[in-house]
Protein backbone atom coordinates (compact mmCIF):
# COMPACT_ATOMS: atom_id res chain seq x y z
CA UNK A 1 0.00 0.00 0.00
CA UNK A 2 2.84 2.63 0.70
CA UNK A 3 4.94 1.68 -2.32
CA UNK A 4 1.32 2.37 -4.20
CA UNK A 5 1.29 6.19 -2.26
CA UNK A 6 4.48 6.85 -2.82
CA UNK A 7 4.45 5.87 -6.75
CA UNK A 8 1.15 8.02 -6.70
CA UNK A 9 2.80 10.82 -5.14
CA UNK A 10 5.97 10.67 -7.62
CA UNK A 11 3.35 10.74 -10.27
CA UNK A 12 1.49 13.57 -8.96
CA UNK A 13 4.90 15.48 -8.25
CA UNK A 14 5.78 15.47 -11.81
CA UNK A 15 2.71 16.28 -13.01
CA UNK A 16 2.54 19.45 -11.01
CA UNK A 17 5.94 20.12 -13.00
CA UNK A 18 5.14 19.65 -16.24
CA UNK A 19 2.40 21.97 -15.87
CA UNK A 20 4.37 24.55 -14.28
CA UNK A 21 6.69 24.18 -16.95
CA UNK A 22 4.38 24.38 -19.33
CA UNK A 23 2.43 27.40 -17.56
CA UNK A 24 6.25 28.92 -18.07
CA UNK A 25 6.56 28.45 -22.02
CA UNK A 26 2.72 29.75 -22.68
CA UNK A 27 4.60 32.96 -21.33
CA UNK A 28 6.02 34.78 -24.63
CA UNK A 29 9.10 36.50 -24.54
CA UNK A 30 7.67 38.93 -26.93
CA UNK A 31 4.35 40.15 -28.13
CA UNK A 32 3.62 42.65 -30.96
CA UNK A 33 0.06 44.16 -31.47
CA UNK A 34 -0.55 46.08 -34.12
CA UNK A 35 -3.63 48.41 -33.54
CA UNK A 36 -5.37 49.39 -37.09
CA UNK A 37 -8.06 51.58 -36.76
CA UNK A 38 -9.08 51.83 -40.19
CA UNK A 39 -12.96 52.88 -40.10
CA UNK A 40 -12.29 55.85 -42.09
CA UNK A 41 -11.18 56.52 -45.83
CA UNK A 42 -7.71 54.54 -44.99
CA UNK A 43 -9.77 51.18 -45.17
CA UNK A 44 -8.36 49.67 -48.11
CA UNK A 45 -5.03 50.92 -47.23
CA UNK A 46 -5.34 49.17 -43.92
CA UNK A 47 -6.13 45.72 -46.01
CA UNK A 48 -3.23 45.98 -48.03
CA UNK A 49 -0.98 46.57 -45.37
CA UNK A 50 -2.94 43.60 -43.70
CA UNK A 51 -1.16 41.38 -46.46
CA UNK A 52 2.09 42.46 -46.17
CA UNK A 53 1.78 42.08 -42.10
CA UNK A 54 1.22 38.13 -42.81
CA UNK A 55 3.97 38.18 -45.69
CA UNK A 56 6.04 39.56 -43.18
CA UNK A 57 5.55 36.81 -40.47
CA UNK A 58 8.91 34.83 -39.41
CA UNK A 59 8.13 32.16 -36.73
CA UNK A 60 10.60 33.70 -34.02
CA UNK A 61 8.85 32.96 -30.80
CA UNK A 62 6.95 35.79 -29.98
CA UNK A 63 3.32 36.63 -30.81
CA UNK A 64 2.13 38.10 -33.92
CA UNK A 65 -1.90 39.65 -32.90
CA UNK A 66 -3.56 42.28 -35.13
CA UNK A 67 -6.57 44.27 -34.82
CA UNK A 68 -8.63 45.70 -37.67
CA UNK A 69 -11.84 47.76 -37.94
CA UNK A 70 -12.43 48.98 -41.37
CA UNK A 71 -15.51 51.27 -42.90
CA UNK A 72 -16.26 47.32 -44.63
CA UNK A 73 -16.20 44.74 -41.87
CA UNK A 74 -16.75 44.21 -38.30
CA UNK A 75 -13.50 44.75 -36.05
CA UNK A 76 -11.65 41.76 -35.38
CA UNK A 77 -8.55 40.34 -33.43
CA UNK A 78 -6.41 38.25 -35.48
CA UNK A 79 -3.37 36.03 -34.43
CA UNK A 80 -0.87 35.62 -37.42
CA UNK A 81 1.12 32.65 -37.08
CA UNK A 82 2.95 29.56 -39.24
CA UNK A 83 -0.41 28.56 -40.02
CA UNK A 84 -2.31 31.53 -41.60
CA UNK A 85 -4.53 33.59 -40.03
CA UNK A 86 -6.42 32.60 -36.40
CA UNK A 87 -9.77 34.74 -35.39
CA UNK A 88 -9.23 35.21 -31.60
CA UNK A 89 -12.22 37.64 -31.18
CA UNK A 90 -14.50 39.42 -33.15
CA UNK A 91 -16.37 42.48 -31.71
CA UNK A 92 -19.51 44.30 -32.57
CA UNK A 93 -19.26 47.47 -34.13
CA UNK A 94 -17.32 50.29 -31.85
CA UNK A 95 -15.08 53.21 -31.99
CA UNK A 96 -12.31 52.17 -32.71
CA UNK A 97 -10.31 55.43 -31.90
CA UNK A 98 -12.16 55.75 -28.16
CA UNK A 99 -10.30 55.33 -25.02
CA UNK A 100 -12.20 52.58 -24.20
CA UNK A 101 -12.65 51.19 -27.54
CA UNK A 102 -8.78 51.04 -27.59
CA UNK A 103 -8.01 49.75 -23.49
CA UNK A 104 -10.71 46.73 -23.99
CA UNK A 105 -9.01 45.45 -27.15
CA UNK A 106 -5.31 46.27 -25.71
CA UNK A 107 -6.50 44.16 -22.22
CA UNK A 108 -8.36 41.37 -24.37
CA UNK A 109 -4.67 41.09 -26.72
CA UNK A 110 -2.52 41.28 -23.60
CA UNK A 111 -4.66 38.65 -20.88
CA UNK A 112 -4.95 35.93 -24.40
CA UNK A 113 -0.93 36.29 -24.41
CA UNK A 114 1.02 37.23 -21.63
CA UNK A 115 4.60 38.15 -22.57
CA UNK A 116 7.31 39.52 -20.94
CA UNK A 117 7.51 42.56 -23.29
CA UNK A 118 5.23 44.17 -25.87
CA UNK A 119 5.64 46.27 -28.71
CA UNK A 120 2.85 48.25 -30.07
CA UNK A 121 1.77 49.69 -34.03
CA UNK A 122 -0.63 52.28 -33.73
CA UNK A 123 -2.07 52.65 -37.41
CA UNK A 124 -4.12 54.96 -38.64
CA UNK A 125 -4.77 58.90 -39.27
CA UNK A 126 -2.60 61.38 -36.99
CA UNK A 127 -2.99 65.19 -36.44
CA UNK A 128 -0.39 64.48 -34.03
CA UNK A 129 -1.35 67.02 -30.36
CA UNK A 130 -3.72 69.09 -32.50
CA UNK A 131 -7.34 69.15 -31.72
CA UNK A 132 -9.61 67.78 -34.88
CA UNK A 133 -10.27 70.59 -37.14
CA UNK A 134 -7.02 72.77 -35.53
CA UNK A 135 -9.98 74.96 -33.75
CA UNK A 136 -12.64 72.03 -32.12
CA UNK A 137 -13.67 72.51 -28.37
CA UNK A 138 -12.63 69.00 -27.99
CA UNK A 139 -8.82 68.33 -28.61
CA UNK A 140 -8.37 64.99 -30.61
CA UNK A 141 -4.75 63.99 -31.77
CA UNK A 142 -5.09 60.16 -32.90
CA UNK A 143 -7.15 58.10 -35.19
CA UNK A 144 -10.29 58.39 -37.30
CA UNK A 145 -13.35 56.36 -36.84
CA UNK A 146 -16.27 57.64 -39.10
CA UNK A 147 -15.12 60.84 -38.07
CA UNK A 148 -14.23 60.39 -34.50
CA UNK A 149 -10.83 61.04 -33.16
CA UNK A 150 -9.10 60.72 -29.77
CA UNK A 151 -7.25 63.37 -27.39
CA UNK A 152 -3.66 62.57 -26.86
CA UNK A 153 -3.81 62.54 -23.10
CA UNK A 154 -6.52 60.10 -23.49
CA UNK A 155 -4.72 58.16 -25.32
CA UNK A 156 -1.96 57.71 -23.07
CA UNK A 157 -4.60 56.93 -20.34
CA UNK A 158 -5.90 54.16 -22.84
CA UNK A 159 -2.82 52.15 -23.17
CA UNK A 160 -2.89 49.20 -19.78
CA UNK A 161 0.84 48.53 -19.70
CA UNK A 162 4.04 50.30 -20.63
CA UNK A 163 5.27 48.79 -24.12
CA UNK A 164 8.34 48.37 -24.75
CA UNK A 165 7.93 50.74 -27.90
CA UNK A 166 5.54 52.33 -29.36
CA UNK A 167 5.74 52.64 -33.62
CA UNK A 168 3.33 55.33 -35.05
CA UNK A 169 2.21 54.59 -38.44
CA UNK A 170 0.33 57.88 -38.56
CA UNK A 171 1.05 61.05 -39.38
CA UNK A 172 2.74 63.73 -37.34
CA UNK A 173 3.28 61.95 -34.42
CA UNK A 174 6.54 62.23 -33.88
CA UNK A 175 6.21 65.81 -32.18
CA UNK A 176 7.95 66.54 -28.14
CA UNK A 177 4.35 67.16 -27.37
CA UNK A 178 2.85 63.95 -28.01
CA UNK A 179 6.38 62.00 -26.66
CA UNK A 180 6.14 64.12 -23.53
CA UNK A 181 2.64 62.46 -23.12
CA UNK A 182 3.52 59.26 -23.66
CA UNK A 183 6.61 58.53 -21.82
CA UNK A 184 5.31 56.90 -18.92
CA UNK A 185 3.73 54.68 -21.34
CA UNK A 186 6.65 53.46 -23.61
CA UNK A 187 10.43 53.37 -23.37
CA UNK A 188 10.69 53.86 -26.80
CA UNK A 189 8.66 56.15 -29.78
CA UNK A 190 9.26 55.22 -33.54
CA UNK A 191 7.42 57.83 -35.64
CA UNK A 192 7.30 59.85 -38.50
CA UNK A 193 7.03 64.30 -37.52
CA UNK A 194 6.08 64.76 -41.00
CA UNK A 195 2.91 63.35 -42.96
CA UNK A 196 3.14 59.99 -44.56
CA UNK A 197 2.23 58.26 -47.36
CA UNK A 198 -0.73 56.33 -47.44
CA UNK A 199 0.76 53.04 -48.49
CA UNK A 200 2.12 53.14 -44.62
CA UNK A 201 5.53 51.52 -43.44
CA UNK A 202 6.56 48.54 -45.56
CA UNK A 203 5.36 45.89 -42.80
CA UNK A 204 7.16 42.91 -45.16
CA UNK A 205 10.12 44.32 -44.58
CA UNK A 206 10.10 45.56 -40.83
CA UNK A 207 7.97 42.71 -38.87
CA UNK A 208 10.60 40.30 -38.94
CA UNK A 209 12.77 42.84 -37.48
CA UNK A 210 9.79 43.69 -35.28
CA UNK A 211 9.29 39.91 -34.12
CA UNK A 212 12.98 39.44 -33.36
CA UNK A 213 13.60 38.75 -29.76
CA UNK A 214 15.22 42.17 -28.60
CA UNK A 215 14.03 44.53 -31.99
CA UNK A 216 16.57 47.38 -32.90
CA UNK A 217 13.89 50.13 -33.34
CA UNK A 218 17.28 51.81 -34.81
CA UNK A 219 17.07 49.66 -37.88
CA UNK A 220 13.40 49.41 -38.39
CA UNK A 221 13.35 52.99 -39.08
CA UNK A 222 16.30 52.89 -41.34
CA UNK A 223 14.68 49.86 -43.42
CA UNK A 224 11.23 52.81 -43.25
CA UNK A 225 13.28 55.56 -44.62
CA UNK A 226 15.12 53.32 -47.27
CA UNK A 227 12.28 52.12 -48.35
CA UNK A 228 10.67 55.64 -49.26
CA UNK A 229 14.26 57.03 -50.16
CA UNK A 230 14.66 54.98 -52.93
CA UNK A 231 11.09 56.10 -54.48
CA UNK A 232 10.36 58.63 -56.69
CA UNK A 233 8.93 62.04 -57.21
CA UNK A 234 6.49 62.90 -54.58
CA UNK A 235 6.82 59.19 -52.91
CA UNK A 236 10.18 59.78 -51.72
CA UNK A 237 8.65 61.53 -48.93
CA UNK A 238 9.62 60.66 -45.50
CA UNK A 239 11.21 61.56 -42.52
CA UNK A 240 11.44 59.03 -39.41
CA UNK A 241 12.79 59.32 -35.57
CA UNK A 242 13.50 56.80 -32.66
CA UNK A 243 12.90 58.53 -29.12
CA UNK A 244 14.63 57.49 -26.00
CA UNK A 245 11.35 58.30 -23.69
CA UNK A 246 13.30 57.59 -20.62
CA UNK A 247 15.38 61.13 -21.65
CA UNK A 248 12.45 63.41 -22.47
CA UNK A 249 12.59 64.75 -18.45
CA UNK A 250 16.07 66.24 -19.03
CA UNK A 251 15.21 67.41 -22.14
CA UNK A 252 12.19 69.55 -20.94
CA UNK A 253 14.70 71.21 -17.72
CA UNK A 254 17.13 72.22 -20.44
CA UNK A 255 14.08 73.88 -22.57
CA UNK A 256 13.10 74.99 -18.99
CA UNK A 257 16.50 76.58 -18.57
CA UNK A 258 16.46 78.91 -21.86
CA UNK A 259 13.05 79.82 -21.44
CA UNK A 260 13.88 81.19 -17.54
CA UNK A 261 17.02 82.59 -19.50
CA UNK A 262 15.15 84.65 -22.13
CA UNK A 263 11.32 84.27 -21.90
CA UNK A 264 9.10 82.54 -24.26
CA UNK A 265 8.29 85.48 -27.11
CA UNK A 266 6.17 83.90 -29.26
CA UNK A 267 4.09 86.85 -29.76
CA UNK A 268 6.94 88.51 -32.20
CA UNK A 269 8.73 85.93 -33.78
CA UNK A 270 9.08 85.07 -37.12
CA UNK A 271 7.24 81.51 -37.30
CA UNK A 272 7.84 81.24 -40.89
CA UNK A 273 11.70 81.37 -40.80
CA UNK A 274 11.55 77.97 -38.76
CA UNK A 275 11.61 74.69 -40.88
CA UNK A 276 8.07 73.61 -41.56
CA UNK A 277 7.01 69.95 -40.99
CA UNK A 278 3.68 69.53 -42.15
CA UNK A 279 1.38 71.11 -45.01
CA UNK A 280 -0.90 73.11 -43.02
CA UNK A 281 -1.72 76.10 -44.66
CA UNK A 282 -1.63 77.75 -41.57
CA UNK A 283 1.44 76.07 -40.18
CA UNK A 284 1.78 74.13 -36.59
CA UNK A 285 4.55 71.39 -36.80
CA UNK A 286 7.76 73.27 -36.53
CA UNK A 287 11.44 71.38 -36.24
CA UNK A 288 12.56 71.56 -32.80
CA UNK A 289 15.91 72.41 -32.45
CA UNK A 290 15.60 74.99 -35.69
CA UNK A 291 13.27 76.50 -33.34
CA UNK A 292 15.24 76.69 -30.15
CA UNK A 293 18.03 77.96 -32.49
CA UNK A 294 16.31 80.81 -33.71
CA UNK A 295 14.73 82.51 -30.79
CA UNK A 296 17.06 81.82 -28.56
CA UNK A 297 20.51 83.41 -28.20
CA UNK A 298 21.53 82.34 -25.08
CA UNK A 299 24.35 78.76 -25.20
CA UNK A 300 22.31 75.95 -26.69
CA UNK A 301 25.06 73.46 -25.98
CA UNK A 302 23.37 71.37 -22.92
CA UNK A 303 19.77 71.81 -24.92
CA UNK A 304 21.59 70.01 -28.10
CA UNK A 305 23.48 67.71 -26.07
CA UNK A 306 20.68 66.42 -24.56
CA UNK A 307 18.68 66.00 -27.53
CA UNK A 308 21.49 63.90 -29.10
CA UNK A 309 20.45 61.84 -25.91
CA UNK A 310 16.81 61.68 -26.80
CA UNK A 311 16.81 61.09 -30.36
CA UNK A 312 18.32 57.66 -31.09
CA UNK A 313 17.85 58.00 -34.85
CA UNK A 314 16.78 59.88 -37.53
CA UNK A 315 16.16 60.63 -41.19
CA UNK A 316 14.48 62.71 -43.71
CA UNK A 317 14.12 62.92 -47.56
CA UNK A 318 14.95 65.96 -49.31
CA UNK A 319 11.26 67.47 -49.99
CA UNK A 320 8.56 65.91 -48.93
CA UNK A 321 5.86 65.61 -52.20
CA UNK A 322 6.28 68.67 -53.69
CA UNK A 323 5.15 70.83 -50.70
CA UNK A 324 8.50 71.87 -49.26
CA UNK A 325 12.10 71.36 -48.38
CA UNK A 326 13.15 69.33 -45.45
CA UNK A 327 16.29 71.29 -45.07
CA UNK A 328 16.90 70.17 -41.29
CA UNK A 329 15.44 67.80 -39.29
CA UNK A 330 16.66 67.05 -35.73
CA UNK A 331 13.69 63.97 -35.28
CA UNK A 332 11.00 65.80 -33.35
CA UNK A 333 8.60 68.84 -34.11
CA UNK A 334 7.09 71.21 -31.90
CA UNK A 335 4.29 73.84 -31.60
CA UNK A 336 5.07 77.48 -31.91
CA UNK A 337 2.26 79.39 -30.38
CA UNK A 338 0.66 81.82 -32.94
CA UNK A 339 -0.43 84.57 -30.89
CA UNK A 340 -4.57 84.92 -32.92
CA UNK A 341 -4.76 81.34 -31.46
CA UNK A 342 -6.45 82.19 -28.35
CA UNK A 343 -8.76 78.78 -28.47
CA UNK A 344 -5.42 76.50 -29.40
CA UNK A 345 -2.54 78.36 -27.37
CA UNK A 346 -5.33 77.52 -24.10
CA UNK A 347 -5.53 74.04 -24.90
CA UNK A 348 -1.88 73.92 -25.85
CA UNK A 349 -0.81 75.22 -22.20
CA UNK A 350 -2.39 72.05 -20.54
CA UNK A 351 -0.14 69.57 -22.19
CA UNK A 352 2.48 67.98 -19.77
CA UNK A 353 5.45 69.63 -22.37
CA UNK A 354 4.27 73.27 -22.26
CA UNK A 355 3.45 72.79 -18.09
CA UNK A 356 7.04 71.29 -17.00
CA UNK A 357 8.58 73.53 -19.20
CA UNK A 358 7.44 76.87 -18.49
CA UNK A 359 5.87 77.35 -21.72
CA UNK A 360 1.91 77.51 -20.33
CA UNK A 361 2.95 80.63 -18.35
CA UNK A 362 3.70 82.57 -21.60
CA UNK A 363 0.00 81.53 -23.05
CA UNK A 364 -1.94 82.57 -20.37
CA UNK A 365 -4.65 85.33 -21.51
CA UNK A 366 -3.59 88.44 -19.93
Amino acid sequence: MQKYIYTFTLILFFCLLFSCQKDEIDIAAHTLIIYMAADNDLSEDAVNNLQKIKEGYRNTGAKLLVFIDTAKEEPELLEINEKGTTLLKKYPEFNSVSAEGIKNVLNDAISLYPSESYGLVLWSHGTSWLPAGVRLKSPKAFGDDKGKQLNITDLADALPVKFDFILFDACLMGAVEVAYELKEKTNYILAPSTETIADGFPYDIIVPELLSAKPDLKKTAKLYFDFYNSQYAEYRSATVSVINTQELNALSEEMKKLIQSEGFHFQSFNRSAVQRLDTYSEQYHFDLLDFIEKSFISDKTAFKAQLNRTILYKAHTPRFIEMYEIRTYCGLSCYIPHFQCNDLNTYYSTLKWSVETGISEYLKAP
